[in-house]
């Protein structure tokens, strides 16, 4: 019994021991934080494309360039204040198939070639983007679709994202004082420092069409959709 009384008061002091504050005096604590900001998508940047193979380089090389030339005329005119660059042009060597060449031989038979050009389109017009896209498939092929935001709506977002973030950080600041049963008042901003943004884009990818299907098209429906834009930022704070 005697022992038993003894354990308990021992265990007593512990437990009053590990319950006493922690001296939170002159304290540094580093805090993390982001500022988050949802902007819809205001610009889109479309890649389309034309792909030709047989046996003369030189006849295929002009096709190709003319197909381009009628898609671009196609384009601008559909989009007259559209940026257009040419994104790629590749000629490549085409080979017998390895399945039906002879295993004896060190090195395929050429066959031919194949000539591809993609050109890249970037836009603000989203609302003429369906009638846009339709008008250029009916000469090209749209290799690949993206929304995403411009320079000056990433710029306008700035502000927002900076407000966000210091926000996050008065709240998370009041969070750790009142674990440390200390006021918010006790709590002085030593240093704030921002790094770069991170950019989540939303995506669309267009549809691969034979060369046969390049006739006419139905506009197609565009979804823009949102970009969220995290600016992520390291306080000190210092508890008096």
């Amino acid at each position: 019994m005697f022992k038993h009384l003894v354990l308990v008061a021992a265990l007593g002091s512990t437990h009053a021991a590990f319950a006493q504050k922690m001296p939170t005096d002159d304290a540094l604590v580093t805090v993390s934080v982001v500022g988050s900001v949802v902007v819809p998508n205001d610009e889109a940047q479309l890649v389309f494309g034309y792909e030709e193979q047989g046996k003369d380089k030189a006849a295929l090389a002009s096709s190709v360039n003319q197909r381009l030339k009628q898609g671009v005329a196609a384009l601008k005119k559909a989009s007259p204040n559209a940026r257009l660059a040419l994104d790629s042009y590749h000629t490549y060597a085409v080979y017998e198939d390895a399945n039906v060449a002879d295993v004896h031989k060190r090195n395929p038979l050429q066959t031919g070639w194949r000539v591809s050009q993609q050109v890249r389109l970037v836009t603000s017009d989203l609302a003429n983007l369906p009638a846009t896209v339709a008008s250029a498939q009916k000469i090209l092929l749209l290799k690949d679709l993206r929304f995403g935001l411009s320079d000056e709506a990433t710029k306008k977002s700035e502000q927002r994202r900076v407000e966000a973030a210091y926000q996050n950080l008065e709240e998370r600041v009041a969070f750790i004082a009142g674990a440390m049963r200390r006021p918010v008042g006790d709590a002085k901003l030593e240093s704030l420092d921002f790094s770069e943004p991170n950019m989540q884009r939303v995506e669309v990818t267009g549809s691969r069409n034979r060369r046969e299907d390049l006739v006419e098209v139905e506009e197609p429906s565009l979804q823009p959709g949102e970009t969220r834009l995290d600016l992520r930022a390291t306080a000190k704070v210092r508890f008096k």
